[in-house]
């Protein structure tokens, strides 16, 4: 038994910061929050100062320092000591700590590195649902907004992926679900427009089909003056040519 009373510790970044043990929710300061942040996103161990000019980059490097420990002090308190691997020099994040995040972009290189083999069934497995969702959408800070950037743009081309993979598949209400999905996140992408209407198409929904055509195109005019590309409008036009030849055969 875990004499600290607390079992495995869980972050969740997706879409916003949660601390969880297997008994409750920690209760984190705001400092505290960004400070496990900072570990989850780095790909290595964090300098101390580094850490502590990212936290408090406004502040003189000594009591940066200063603040860094009584934060980490006060965060061990909150999480029994479980969260944050310190040395004298570096920190990082306990290898026995479970983040979505992490989770998510494993999910990501086996779809990169598997393509649709990675998935099975009918429909994505639960655990893609982390997909749908921003990197803490809430908070507003320079040095985050790479790491927002870039999660947006992996988890699009995912889903995008995925929604192609269905759609081989015939599988019409994943590949609109995951299509719409891609859609919310970034809404100018065309690939994921493409997608769910011929995915409309395929199921015979032809008016749907050119309904969310013209919404999008409606939306790139308001939003960007232009119209988008040639792929979407052949699609239409070769399902309106092969419904004219079926008409004609009758």
């Amino acid at each position: 038994m875990n004499p600290t009373g607390f079992g495995t510790v869980h972050i969740s970044l997706l879409p916003g910061f949660v601390c969880r043990t297997d008994q409750r929710v920690a209760d984190l300061s705001d400092i505290q929050q960004r400070l496990v942040a900072a570990l989850v996103l780095s790909d290595r161990p964090m300098g101390r100062g580094d850490l502590a000019a990212r936290l408090w980059p406004d502040v003189p490097p000594a009591r940066a320092a200063a603040r860094l420990r009584q934060t980490l002090w006060r965060l061990n308190q909150a999480t029994g000591g479980r969260l944050v691997m310190v040395s004298h020099t570096t920190l990082t994040l306990a290898d026995q700590v479970e983040v979505d995040y992490r989770t998510a972009a494993g999910l990501i290189s086996a779809l990169s590195g598997g393509g649709g083999a990675a998935v099975g069934g009918d429909g994505p497995p639960p655990a893609w649902s982390v997909l749908r969702h921003p990197l803490l959408y809430s908070w507003d800070h320079d040095w985050l907004v790479p790491f927002q950037e870039k999660w947006k743009l992996q988890r699009v081309q995912a889903l995008e992926q995925l929604a192609e993979t269905f759609l081989r598949r015939r599988r019409h209400c994943a590949a609109l679900e995951l299509a719409d999905a891609a859609a919310q996140a970034d809404p100018l992408r065309e690939g994921p427009r493409r997608i769910a209407v011929q995915s409309c198409l395929d199921a015979g929904e032809v008016a749907d089909a050119h309904r969310r055509y013209r919404r999008y195109r409606e939306l790139l005019l308001a939003e960007l003056g232009v119209a988008p590309s040639g792929a979407i409008p052949r699609l239409l036009k070769q399902d309106r040519e092969r419904q004219l030849a079926l008409t004609a055969d009758c």
